[in-house]
């Protein structure tokens, strides 16, 4: 049966595909182990702190700028090819104006708000980031045509180019504000890249197009991704912000690291995922069976391979930590084994979002996903002052679990995804 389903011309071109976003991923894991790691002994923990804090607090805007689209957009350029341009047109527009309200606020904001002046002026500058996510639309489209090359090729030569600026900043002693300047950089040249790759393949004419019915039937779909994308990032970036105003930049720093070991192995289980959304789009106008059973596959590998992953690093937390970062991050060590555990249900987070997105219940997945940031808040409220950034692990790891799996069980209209989960995992027949 595997081997059969392996030689269909259809699976082997969405593998195909998924193995060019596998390679920049892969690469992108590299830079950050190795690139990341290296920019963290070299800051130490305190200026570390600072970078991630910044960093942080510009993933909120990035995420708004976005507007989902890259679940809405794809899936849209999927069933409905021959409006690519309007489509990609609206939604880059609708995504470039949205990173200017949001611009805008962050500087009321800042104005506002008090903190020390350089981590403002730092926040000012990562924010611009927001605007070039409107060129994303690029990836998107590329995603739809299953033809992630070119946005490999895109990704990868940032990436890389990137890496090399921030290792030579290291090794000329440069200055914090530096490396925040290169995070900019990573969005500025990532938008030239997609520009220069849709230029080459003359795609560049729906910048001319902006069709209003048609922004608001993306909105309409948009904003509880929106909502979703904001809700992820409370939970899973809320810590650090509630860390610094609790505990200081230090501890910031020392909660960072552990993420990263985190954060590198999840950007597998996401990747995975959305490449190969297109296929599961297709299973499901096809055989609902055979829909059910390649979620089920999807579920079952990313599952056991990030237990398989938490295992190995909760053997190793401290060994790892010390030889990775320095000795300075010692006490990050049970941090990242706790961490590292919320790997498993983010993702089968990661999967169930598509299938949110398949089955258009992008609400109840803004509501879930809500729900589960607010008990972030308030279990890091009742938990950092008693447990330090241990306490802020262990509430990113329950709300997850919360999310991503025990919800699934009070909502009738989800039995179906749970016992999928429950086949992926016990290998239980639907039922």
């Amino acid at each position: 049966m595997i081997r059969k389903t392996l030689n269909n011309p259809i699976v082997k071109r969405y593998m195909f595909n998924s193995s060019w976003m596998l390679a920049e991923q892969t690469l992108r894991i590299i830079s950050a182990v190795f690139v990341g790691i290296y920019i963290a002994r070299y800051l130490g923990p305190e200026q570390f702190g600072v970078l991630s804090y910044v960093l942080a607090i510009a993933a909120f805007i990035m995420a708004i700028a976005r507007l989902g689209m890259d679940a809405i957009l794809v899936r849209e350029l999927i069933s409905k090819p021959e409006r690519r341009d309007q489509l990609m047109g609206t939604a880059f527009w609708l995504m470039f104006m949205a990173a200017a309200i949001c611009y805008l606020l962050v500087l009321i904001g800042l104005y506002g708000v008090d903190e020390q002046l350089e981590v403002k002026l730092y926040m000012a500058v990562v924010s611009i980031g927001g605007f070039f996510t409107a060129f994303l639309v690029g990836d998107y489209s590329f995603q739809a045509e299953v033809k992630a090359k070119y946005s490999t090729i895109c990704k990868s030569v940032v990436l890389l180019a990137m890496s090399l600026v921030k290792l030579m900043l290291i090794f000329m002693g440069a200055e914090l504000v530096w490396f925040v300047v290169a995070s900019l950089a990573d969005h500025i040249l990532l938008a030239f890249s997609f520009v220069a790759m849709l230029m080459a393949r003359r795609n560049l004419a729906f910048f001319r197009f902006f069709d209003f019915t048609l922004a608001r039937e993306l909105l309409r779909s948009a904003w509880p991704m929106v909502l979703s994308a904001i809700a992820v990032l409370v939970y899973m970036r809320i810590d650090q912000v509630m860390i610094r105003n609790m505990l200081g930049m230090h501890e910031v720093g020392l909660y960072s690291a552990a993420t990263r070991i985190y954060e590198a192995w999840m950007t597998l289980p996401f990747v995975i995922s959305v490449s190969l959304l297109p296929l599961i789009i297709n299973a499901k106008e096809g055989s609902e069976e055979e829909y059910h059973r390649r979620l089920t596959q999807l579920f079952r590998i990313l599952i056991w391979s990030s237990f398989c992953a938490a295992l190995v690093v909760n053997l190793a937390s401290e060994w790892l930590m010390v030889l990775a970062f320095g000795e300075a991050y010692r006490a990050s060590a049970p941090v990242v084994g706790i961490v590292m555990w919320t790997t498993v249900f983010a993702a089968i987070g990661s999967v169930s979002a598509r299938y949110f997105n398949v089955e258009h219940m992008e609400r109840k997945f803004a509501l879930r996903t809500a729900l589960a940031a607010l008990l972030n808040v308030v279990l890091n409220y009742l938990l950092i002052p008693t447990m330090g950034i241990l306490g802020a692990a262990l509430a990113t790891l329950l709300c997850t679990f919360f999310a991503n799996y025990l919800m699934d069980w009070f909502d009738r209209d989800l039995r179906t995804l749970l016992r999928i989960k429950h086949r992926a995992v016990f290998g239980h027949p639907l039922r």
